[in-house]
């Protein structure tokens, strides 16, 4: 397989876990307007937005000649502190959903791939 292959592969695995992502951000975001908890819905939508951006970041660090793990490390601690920050902007009642949405987002993109890897 050649490397264009791989990269193409990955790039259409990202944007489908970002659709993914993304659609959950607002299933969220209109559960907790409905459900009269607009903080938690917000607090997670935000999560999976940042999980998202995350995933974008991924398809580029795959074209990237750096170790991938390396990029994979420092990636997810600066996420990490996005979503702690964005969870004490929103309430620090509601920090640990901003997490929860992030964790969600990269288990998202782990399933995807998995998905990808199994289909081959």
């Amino acid at each position: 397989m050649s490397t264009a292959t791989s990269i193409d592969i990955v790039a259409r695995t990202v944007r489908r876990t970002v659709i993914v992502c993304l659609v959950a951000a607002a299933f969220a975001l209109v559960a907790g307007v409905v459900s009269g908890h607009p903080g938690v819905g917000l607090a997670l939508a935000v999560g999976l937005g940042l999980g998202s951006i995350n995933g974008l970041l991924v398809r580029w660090s795959a074209g990237v000649a750096v170790a991938f793990g390396a990029v994979s490390l420092g990636r997810l601690f600066a996420f990490t502190g996005l979503a702690l920050v964005a969870g004490i902007f929103l309430g620090l009642r509601e920090t640990w959903l901003v997490i929860v949405g992030l964790a969600l987002a990269q288990l998202a993109l782990v399933a995807m791939a998995a998905r990808q890897a199994l289909a081959r």
